[in-house]
C-alpha cells in the first residue's frame, strides 16, 4: 500500500474500541484528498477507535472533508472552524465542541505552518506568524481545554512537534517554535499532573505527508535513507502514536518527548554516511 492510499490505519486495521466513550479535539485535522496529513490521519484513527472527534481547522471545506471521511467509516465527528491564534475564537471553539460531544478527554495540538527562509532571511512578520500557530496556539487550545478535561476526570494533551526542534535543519522559526512546544509540554505536565491531565509530546521525523513532501522523488528517497530502518514513514505512523498517548494504555506516562522518527535523531551524520557507503558485506567503507 502506498503512503498516499486511503485506509484507516494505513498498514494496519485501524478499527477498534480503545477510545469508545471518549471525545478528542484535534487541531489542523482538515484534509482535501487521499494524501493525508497527520491531523486528518489522527482524527480518522481515533474516530475509528470509537472517539467522538472534533476537527478544529481554519478551513471549513477541509474540516468538512475529514468529517465526511469519518462518517463514511461509521465514526462520529464534529467540525469546529476557528483561527487558533485568536484566543476568543479558540475558547469558543473548545467550549462548543465540549458541549456538542458532552465531554472532552483529549486534545491533539497538531496544526503547524512552516516559514520562508532561515534565521538570516526570514521576515519578522513570518517569524511571528510561525510562533503564533506553532507555539502560542497550542497553549491557547490547551488552556481553553483545561476546565473541560478536569470535569471529565482528567485526560490527555498531546503536542505534535518535529525533529527540527531537536536537530539543526536550517528551518529557522519552525525549529525554534517546535523546540518551544517541547519545553511547554514538560512544564504543563508538571503543572497539570495534580489534575490527572497527562501532557506528552510526539516528535515526528521525515514523514511522507503533504507538508513533508518536498524535493520530489529524490528528496523522498533521501528522507527514507536518513532513518535507521530505511523505511518510509507516513501520517499513520504518527497517528498510531497519538492514539496510544491519548488512550488508556498510557495512563502512567506524562512529560515525555517521544521521537516517532525511525531512529533518525539517534544517529550521527558520520554514522549514517558509513551505512550508506558500506559495501554489501556490511563492513564500513
Amino acid at each position: 500500500m502506498s503512503a498516499g492510499t486511503y485506509a484507516v490505519g494505513g498498514y494496519l486495521d485501524g478499527h477498534g474500541s480503545r477510545m469508545a466513550g471518549h471525545a478528542a479535539l484535534i487541531t489542523g485535522a482538515g484534509s482535501s484528498g487521499d494524501f493525508l496529513g497527520t491531523g486528518a490521519a489522527t482524527a480518522l484513527l481515533l474516530a475509528a477507535q470509537g472517539a467522538t472527534v472534533g476537527i478544529l481547522d481554519v478551513s471549513e471545506e477541509r474540516a468538512a472533508h475529514t468529517r465526511t471521511r469519518i462518517e463514511g467509516e461509521g465514526g462520529k465527528a464534529v467540525t469546529v472552524v476557528a483561527d487558533i491564534t485568536d484566543e476568543d475564537a479558540v475558547r469558543d471553539a473548545v467550549d462548543s465542541f465540549a458541549f456538542m460531544a458532552g465531554r472532552l478527554d483529549a486534545v491533539v495540538n497538531n496544526a503547524a505552518v512552516t516559514p520562508r527562509g532561515d534565521i538570516r532571511t526570514v521576515d519578522r512578520a513570518d517569524w511571528d506568524r510561525v510562533f503564533a500557530v506553532n507555539a502560542t496556539a497550542p497553549m491557547l487550545v490547551a488552556r481553553a481545554a483545561h476546565p473541560h478535561l478536569v470535569r471529565s476526570g482528567g485526560g490527555a494533551v498531546v503536542n505534535i512537534s518535529s525533529i527540527a526542534g531537536l536537530r539543526g535543519f536550517g528551518t529557522g522559526a519552525y525549529g525554534a517554535s517546535k523546540g518551544a512546544l517541547q519545553s511547554m509540554t514538560v512544564d504543563l505536565a508538571h503543572a497539570w499532573g495534580p489534575d490527572n491531565i497527562r501532557v506528552n509530546c510526539l516528535v515526528p521525523g521525515h514523514l511522507y505527508t503533504p507538508m513533508g513532501d518536498q524535493g520530489g522523488v529524490q528528496g523522498r528517497e533521501l528522507r527514507r535513507k536518513a532513518n535507521l530502518l530505511g523505511r518510509e514513514g507516513t501520517a499513520w505512523d504518527l497517528a498510531w502514536a497519538a492514539l496510544f498517548m491519548t488512550g488508556p494504555e498510557s495512563r502512567w506516562i506524562t512529560g515525555t518527548v517521544l521521537p516517532v522518527d525511525a531512529g533518525t535523531t539517534t544517529a550521527t551524520g558520520l554514522g549514517m554516511l558509513s551505512r550508506l557507503t558500506a559495501p554489501e558485506n556490511g563492513e564500513p567503507a
